[in-house]
């Protein structure tokens, strides 16, 4: 939910007064030194003796007169000076306070204007963020409601062949994912993971692929499926792992050429789970490799096949997709030559002990393993 406009409004004076105070405090704290200084040096120069000597005479006889010489210390003019340093001290430190408060004050409105001006204009951002995400979830929920009752009456229907039953089986999955995902996005503001229960990896790679399949044959590309026939994770958001894996399945279709094929294999590696997408696309060269899980970026293929879609709406399955594997403990990796297709996996812990660096490199982007190219070719059946 978006903060109330009032905080918005009061968390730029609430900053800018405690950076007021920090420098009103610095400047009594140089004042305060200063003063103490000057005392150190006061008592330093009063405590050294300044002999005065003094003389007289007496005449005890006729002829006789004695001369007495004495030499008096300073002690009372030191403590005098020791006494007279500490009220002007004291003096000093009274009258500078109102300079220090004001200086500390004039300061602050003229350095933190600016920081007050960014601070409106995220507030500002944020309010205007949650508006158009509100507007945005009332508008899906409408057309997903009636998407998924038509498709439950289409489903019904006696007549409908296999092949057909199972492509709208597939739409009756996605708009459900959909629908989950607006209610995230309207209760928290940004995809939830509800990580409650042990997910088979295997049979939801064949359930995405069986999903993709429709799209795939529209663009006249064929999905394999590979790999472990069971696979475990426990803690799991089923939903959450469905969208991360579909996204990059997509993705795939979207961009491999046509006739040629999608691979999307499971397996397990030093207590880590692993699914992964190749496809026999354009590839990416490997100095764009961290730029493609940036929000919004989209490669030079992307963007000419996809001139169609409006800007704000494209570039954001790969980020969604390494929020929700970060969000149970994984990673989602790249590994991709330009020219040479790409494969993405993603990896998720299946034992407690399993840590990164038996499966990534110290990047955190690039496998540092890759099994999925230990697969034969007859391992891989159609989707």
């Amino acid at each position: 939910m978006s903060p109330h406009p009032t905080s918005q409004r009061t968390r730029p004076t609430s900053v800018r007064n405690r950076l007021a105070m920090v420098l009103t405090l610095t400047t009594l704290a140089i004042v305060t030194l200063v003063g103490l200084v000057a005392v150190a040096l006061s008592i330093w120069r009063a405590d050294d003796p300044v002999p005065t000597t003094q003389a007289g005479a007496a005449r005890v006889a006729d002829g006789i007169t004695v001369v007495v010489v004495a030499e008096e210390g300073t002690q009372d003019a030191a403590a005098q000076a020791r006494h007279d340093a500490l009220g002007w001290m004291l003096v000093a430190l009274g009258v500078s306070v109102v300079p220090a408060m004001a200086a500390g004050w004039i300061v602050s409105a003229r350095v933190l204007g600016d920081v007050d001006k960014a601070l409106a204009d995220v507030g500002a951002a944020e309010h205007e963020r949650q508006r158009f995400l509100d507007e945005v979830v009332h508008e899906l929920r409408t057309p997903l409601a009636v998407a998924g009752t038509n498709l439950e009456l289409a489903a019904d229907d006696p007549t409908l062949d296999a092949d057909t039953g199972r492509l709208i089986d597939a739409a009756r999955r996605a708009a459900d994912r959909m629908r989950r995902t607006v209610d995230d996005l309207a209760a928290h503001g940004r995809l939830a993971v509800h990580r409650s229960g042990t997910l088979d990896l295997a049979a939801e790679t064949r359930s995405v692929a069986a999903e993709q399949a429709g799209p795939a044959r529209a663009r006249s590309l064929h999905i394999l499926t590979a790999g472990v026939v069971a696979l475990e994770v426990p803690a799991a958001d089923r939903a959450a792992v469905r969208t991360a894996l579909g996204n990059l399945v997509a993705n795939a279709v979207r961009l491999a050429p046509s006739g040629s094929a999608i691979t999307i294999s499971c397996g397990e590696h030093a207590g880590w789970a692993w699914a992964a997408v190749a496809d026999e696309g354009p590839g990416i060269p490997a100095r764009l490799h961290e730029r493609v899980f940036e929000r919004g970026w989209r490669g030079r293929h992307d963007r000419d096949r996809d001139r169609s879609v409006a800007p704000d709406q494209r570039g954001l399955g790969l980020t969604i997709s390494r929020q929700l594997a970060e969000a149970h403990g994984g990673l989602l990796t790249i590994d991709s030559d330009e020219g040479a297709g790409s494969v993405f996996a993603i990896w998720l812990p299946v034992a407690p002990d399993a840590t990164d660096d038996d499966v990534v490199d110290s990047d955190h982007l690039h496998p540092r393993v890759r099994p999925w190219r230990s697969l034969q070719p007859a391992d891989r059946q159609p989707a």
